[in-house]
């Protein structure tokens, strides 16, 4: 008698991102956390700053590259509507995948920051 086949499990990819983004969030924390248990407190205040820099310039990076040329260079009068072609493309996962994975390291690094300054 043959084994059944193991069941696959399907995960979104914003989910996905948004799990490993609270993970390295987490990872963050303890960083910092650690730092500033060891006496480091400046360490862990320009560390913080450091991962926040880098966690946020990652994100708008990863945004912006993904903005077709035309959205990023248009030039429309306010109060006219965009037509259809010119509206990003709603299929494109990494903008809110950025997101989803910045946000819980920002968030972590910021509860970090201000936990203990």
């Amino acid at each position: 008698m043959p084994l059944p086949q193991p069941q696959r499990v399907t995960v979104s990819l914003p989910l996905l991102g948004a799990l490993c983004g609270g993970l390295l969030g987490l990872v963050a924390f303890a960083v910092v956390a650690a730092l500033w248990r060891v006496g480091a407190t400046h360490l862990a205040m320009a560390a913080g700053q450091g991962i926040l820099l880098v966690t946020l310039t990652g994100m708008a990076a990863a945004i912006l590259s993904r903005q077709p040329n035309r959205i990023r260079r248009a030039r429309v009068p306010i109060g006219r509507a965009l037509p259809h072609a010119w509206w990003p493309p709603q299929h494109d996962p990494v903008p809110l995948v950025a997101a989803c994975v910045g946000a819980p390291i920002a968030a972590g690094v910021g509860a970090a920051m201000w936990l203990f300054h």
